[in-house]
């Protein structure tokens, strides 16, 4: 026992600073700094006690955890350039503050120290995310399918390559991966929603439906899927169930602009003008109103140029041209002038 308690307490704190848990997060940083700050430590073995520390901050639930875990791994970095771990968690850091460039960067220095079977399917996942989010989907769908091959049972890399054959307008390639992850996984929610807007895309409004419904029972707060479902109600003409779609969003955020305007506009079609006003706001139905006033003036602008022009212009004149989007302007603004008068009416009740 004394034998024990003699030890260097140098060497216990780095022994829990490396092997620290999230149920000892505390401790574990604790450890980790006494151990850092003991001066016994230098090049990668002060550099694993930095990665030990930076990883161990996603533990706590500071503001500014993500600061300090940079901060660490920019020191384990520098003393061990090669240090792979170290790269691979900053680029999921850089990746996160939309820092694409460096995210791959770092990946790809992480795969030119060496990486492990598992350390690779993480650098392929960080820099596929990383094009994917620059646009580039060509080279995430090659990381995404690297990643694949070493784990072919990987269901965020299925799922990541099917938002990028999505992203490039491959919808059946798209729809394809997302029906792997469901056959896999049956209770992936993501998987349903993400496949609901490849067939939105197609234009398969009654596959909306049901992708998006089954997000729903799965993850009842699923707030994009009763968007999307609301979209396809709405364009299917099935305007009641739009609307209580999009009274689920705003029941799970009162303030969700998107739920309003969707809303608005369901009402819109069915001339419930008085609730399309309360839903925009009068704010915004002044800006319509202002706008039915542009479009008068642009009329009454064509209509004067034309008594004078008509005599000197022949053929398709560019006032023809006016007076027929003054035409079709009216046309398209019949609803408008509607809203404006159920304006008035409520703002004077």
């Amino acid at each position: 026992m004394a034998a024990a308690v003699s030890r260097p307490a140098a060497a216990d704190d780095r022994q829990d600073c490396l092997n620290g848990s999230k149920e000892t997060a505390a401790a574990t940083i604790a450890a980790c700094t006494r151990a850092i700050e003991s001066g016994d430590y230098d090049d990668q073995g002060l550099s694993n006690l930095y990665h030990a520390r930076g990883y161990s901050w996603s533990w706590t639930s500071l503001a500014d955890r993500v600061d300090r875990a940079l901060n660490d791994y920019n020191e384990a970095i520098r003393l061990e350039p090669k240090a792979a771990g170290s790269l691979l968690n900053r680029s999921r850091i850089y990746n996160q503050r939309h820092d694409y460039d460096r995210a791959i960067a770092d990946v790809n220095r992480a795969f030119e120290s060496g990486l492990s079977d598992y350390g690779k399917r993480v650098g392929y996942g960080e820099r596929g995310d990383a094009y994917q989010a620059k646009g580039d989907n060509d080279r995430a769908i090659a990381d995404y399918t690297d990643s694949l091959e070493l784990d072919a049972n990987n269901n965020v890399a299925l799922t990541a390559r099917g938002n990028a054959y999505y992203g490039k307008g491959d919808l059946d390639r798209a729809i394809a991966d997302y029906d792997q992850v469901i056959a896999r996984d049956p209770k992936y929610a993501v998987a349903y929603y993400n496949r609901s807007l490849a067939y939105r895309a197609k234009g398969d409004l009654d596959r909306v439906i049901a992708d998006c419904s089954q997000a729903i029972a799965l993850y009842p707060r699923y707030r994009d899927a009763y968007y999307n479902r609301g979209y396809a109600y709405q364009a299917k003409g099935d305007i009641d169930r739009a609307i209580a779609d999009y009274d689920q969003m705003i029941a799970l955020d009162p303030k969700d602009s998107d739920a309003h305007s969707g809303r608005a506009s369901a009402y819109l079609t069915r001339g419930d003008f008085r609730r399309a006003i309360a839903d925009f706001g009068q704010g915004q139905a002044l800006s319509w109103l202002a706008t039915i006033g542009l479009f008068a003036v642009a009329g009454w602008l064509c209509s004067r140029l034309g008594l004078h022009a008509r005599r000197r212009w022949s053929g398709r004149t560019m006032i023809e041209m006016c007076e027929q989007q003054t035409v079709d302007m009216k046309h398209r603004n019949a609803a408008l002038e509607k809203i404006a008068v159920a304006l008035e009416k409520h703002m004077s009740a």
